[in-house]
């Protein structure tokens, strides 16, 4: 019978441990941003002039969940995706703020 990796390296548990630790932080990050869309998307409505703030908001999550997507799941097509937009919506929430 074999015994696992981290119960032979006890360094290999302590790295897989705070491996998932990170993990969790990214989760929750990537969570309260989502909350934060919501709200923003909703004041938008009300108040058109917060769009760049929406959509800044909006690109930082999307690369969040990219980032997720690729540590957690291993997906690489979605990955790019979410990468390709979060960018794009960042650049154009950017380029809205300066006002250009």
């Amino acid at each position: 019978m074999s015994k696992s990796v981290t119960s032979l390296n006890p360094k290999a548990k302590q790295q897989q441990e705070k491996s998932i630790t990170h993990l969790k932080v990214l989760i929750a990050i990537q969570f309260i941003l989502t909350i934060t869309v919501i709200i923003f998307g909703i004041v938008t409505i009300i108040n058109p002039e917060l769009l760049y703030i929406f959509e800044l908001i909006l690109g930082i999550t999307l690369l969040i969940m990219g980032l997720n997507n690729y540590l957690i799941y291993k997906r690489k097509n979605l990955t790019i995706l979410y990468l390709i937009i979060g960018l794009g919506s960042s650049f154009l929430a950017i380029l809205k703020l300066l006002g250009l």
